[in-house]
């Protein structure tokens, strides 16, 4: 049945008449008429008894009446949310690295779960240039990324928490008693260092004059895994602080001189329609940024 069929039925209900619900309606009578009896035979029922002067609804007729006007009236409000913009639903995906930021991220995820019904979260672990890429090719609509990054294809908004680099290496090392690590105590030692390119030309400026004589033994994007390497007690991983895991025995941080940290950023794709969920995932993370000014 199609909704405009049950608008003419609903027409002929009201006006009893054929002719009188072809005028109102602004259609030829001997059409409607067609459209009436096609309704009928679709169902398989008598809907009305056709007298001289005006027509009777039967029971089948009644019940149609009734489920026609409650299906009209949920297109009505169907349509009057979409177009008011009210319905918020569906999956939301962002791409993040392991930062202590997606704390934030984590609050507004619930905030809007607590309170829009339907709303779902896709979450994906992985460095800049993979949530970059996605977002490029739209298979993510947000990203938090760290460093210090050309954005020119993004819209993104920086948030107050930043990222602190430390060096972390075997307890036995002469190093351990320094309380912070210049690039000079470095040079003597192989490091393990995040493979982002972004992250190597940040260090290039802190290494300085000592850039030639650095040795780097391995990268990787997973913190973790690397640590294995350097619990063996002989190179230096240069990474985020909150990234190192105390369950390597044996194994220090001390943090960086001079200090060096990195931003985290959310981004998403410039001129790309967002969907409702979208829009409001952003208010909410610009108000929690206003809130902390």
């Amino acid at each position: 049945m199609e909704l405009r069929v049950l608008r003419y039925f609903l027409a002929v209900c009201q006006e009893k008449n054929i002719s009188k619900a072809a005028e109102s309606l602004h259609i030829a009578q001997p059409s409607l008429s067609t459209q009436m009896k096609d309704l009928e035979r679709e169902l398989g029922v008598t809907l009305f008894m056709r007298g001289h002067r005006q027509i009777t609804l039967t029971e089948a007729g009644y019940y149609l009446r009734d489920r026609a006007q409650e299906m009209l009236d949920m297109e009505e409000q169907t349509l009057a949310t979409i177009q008011k913009s009210q319905l918020v639903m569906g999956t939301l995906k962002i791409g993040a690295g392991q930062t202590p930021a997606m704390t934030r991220i984590a609050k507004i995820i619930d905030q809007i779960a607590q309170k829009q019904e339907g709303t779902h979260f896709k979450l994906y672990d992985g460095n800049a240039d993979d949530i970059e890429e996605k977002i490029n090719n739209g298979t993510l609509d947000f990203g938090v990324i760290m460093g210090d990054r050309p954005l020119n294809d993004f819209e993104s908004l920086i948030l107050p928490e930043r990222n602190e680099f430390v060096a972390i290496f075997n307890e036995e090392l002469p190093m351990a008693k320094k309380e912070k690590i210049t690039p000079q105590d470095l040079i003597q030692y192989p490091l393990v260092i995040s493979g982002q390119s972004f992250v190597k030309d940040k260090f290039r400026n802190w290494w300085e004059n000592f850039y030639d004589q650095i040795d780097i033994l391995a990268t990787s994007n997973l913190a973790y895994n690397t640590s294995f390497i350097v619990s063996q007690g002989h190179s230096v991983q240069i990474t985020y602080d909150y990234l190192y895991d105390k369950k390597f025995e044996h194994l220090i941080s001390r943090p960086l001189s001079p200090k060096i940290t990195d931003p985290n950023i959310v981004i998403w794709k410039k001129n790309r329609q967002m969907s409702n969920l979208g829009t409001l995932f952003l208010q909410k993370l610009r108000a929690s940024l206003d809130e902390d000014n």
